[in-house]
């Protein structure tokens, strides 16, 4: 009887094998956060359906460029897909396929780009081409107090001083108000970003388009350095201001420090990170988890300026498994993969899931995503913007300690820059 068993289960194996649309492995290189965790128990589903086998890699964020850098290139590619971080696809674009050459799909179908978030499949585009697909829609949103904004004590008193209704700080000069009139309250107003790391030049980036300037533009296909001096001292300038209504420490703050300052009720709002807020809502380690309201960032004079930083996946060219590849890409896109793996911490890319009533009444912020995609901006679309961010970041952190007076940090800034565009031969 066993060996009966045994041979049927053999004849259904290889009846499965054949029956499937592929019979092949592909290796997939990702970041190591909640996201590919959730995408890694959706798995084994992929490959029941597919024939697919899929030997998915993750390792820290940090560590993705180096990496991708040792393992492929123009003729060879230890991967079949691999993801990026948004600023860097432009250093890395020369080594993918264009979006537009990939297969249509088999089993799971090639997406069509108006069901991303807006603006999202702009995090792949360089030169005027998509070479790769955004596998979620990651962009700064405002994270905000509603308990203390909806106090009528606290609606009273801000309305006696400042003539218009206290709530979610729609515009930067709401911000510095709404931070300055909790400062009164023994809550802090803002919490800042200023290690010496990636998010502070986000931060940076942040105030300079919300003021109506940036660091790089590219005319005519020539990178130019375009700060205007003006605009950037009065971003500056504008963020001290809201330095001085932050925790103390203020000029030492990152992720784990903005976020512990956050859940203990000592902060009236700040930005975050989609992939950060649960920790704000996990009513275990935060104090304020279900008093929180969400939406897109505040602007600035010159207009809405969320920071967009999608994880864009690419396909190298060296790949010997492209419609393989494809597959799971458009699998990892379907609304039908969503929707199974949000509640496992999966982050969308997808309008129709970020706009979903049931995904919001669970999680609000999905919505504030979707708006402030709306509104988003990138980083410099530049091949080498490590060193350009390094540049941005110094500088900013030079002229917001007061090392140095805001013109002189923009100055340099824009020396460096010019500097490092002349190494480069532009």
């Amino acid at each position: 009887m066993r060996r009966v068993i045994s041979v049927l289960l053999l004849v259904f194996t290889v009846f499965l094998a054949f029956s499937a649309p592929y019979n092949t492995t592909i290796k997939v290189l990702a970041w190591d956060d909640a996201l590919t965790q959730a995408l890694k128990e959706g798995i084994p589903d992929f490959e029941k359906q597919t024939g697919i086998k899929v030997v998915l890699e993750l390792i820290p964020s940090g560590n993705l460029l180096q990496k991708i850098g040792v393992s492929v290139s123009t003729d060879k590619s230890d991967y079949d897909l691999v993801t990026v971080d948004e600023p860097y696809v432009p250093a890395l674009a020369h080594l993918f396929t264009p979006f537009n050459n990939w297969s249509t799909g088999k089993v799971y179908k090639k997406p069509n780009l108006s069901v991303f978030a807006p603006n999202a499949f702009d995090a792949a585009q360089w030169m005027g081409t998509f070479v790769g697909m955004p596998v979620n829609a990651n962009v700064y949103i405002w994270i905000t107090r509603k308990d203390i904004i909806n106090d009528p004590k606290n609606k009273q008193d801000f309305k006696s001083k400042y003539g218009y209704n206290l709530g979610v700080p729609k515009t930067f000069k709401e911000l510095r108000d709404m931070a300055e009139f909790f400062s009164t309250k023994g809550i802090y107003g803002f919490a800042p970003f200023t290690k010496q790391a990636e998010g502070t030049t986000a931060e940076a980036i942040f105030m300079f388009e919300g003021f109506g300037t940036r660091p790089l533009e590219i005319v005519n296909n020539r990178v130019v350095v375009a700060l205007d001096d003006k605009k950037a001292v009065e971003a500056i300038n504008f963020y001290k201001e809201l330095l001085k209504f932050s925790p103390v420490g203020a000029l030492d703050m990152g992720h784990s420090e903005r976020i512990a300052a956050f859940n203990q009720g000592k902060v009236f709002t700040m930005f975050q990170w989609p992939a950060l807020v649960p920790q704000h809502e996990d009513p275990n380690s935060s104090l304020v988890a279900g008093k929180i309201t969400y939406s897109a960032p505040p602007v600035g004079p010159a207009g809405a300026s969320a920071i967009r930083g999608c994880w864009v996946l690419g396909m190298p060219n060296a790949s010997k498994n492209k419609d393989a590849a494809a597959e799971f890409a458009y699998w990892w896109a379907s609304l039908e993969t969503g929707t199974k793996l949000v509640p496992k911490g999966f982050t969308p890319s997808r309008s129709d899931i970020l706009l979903n009533p049931t995904m919001n009444k669970d999680r609000p912020w999905f919505k504030a995503i979707f708006d402030s995609m709306k509104g988003s901006i990138a980083r410099p679309r530049f091949p080498q913007y490590a060193e350009t961010s390094q540049i941005i970041r110094d500088n900013w952190l030079a002229a917001i300690s007061g090392k140095v007076t805001p013109e002189s940090a923009v100055k340099k800034m824009k020396d460096d820059l010019n500097d490092l565009l002349k190494k480069l031969g532009y």
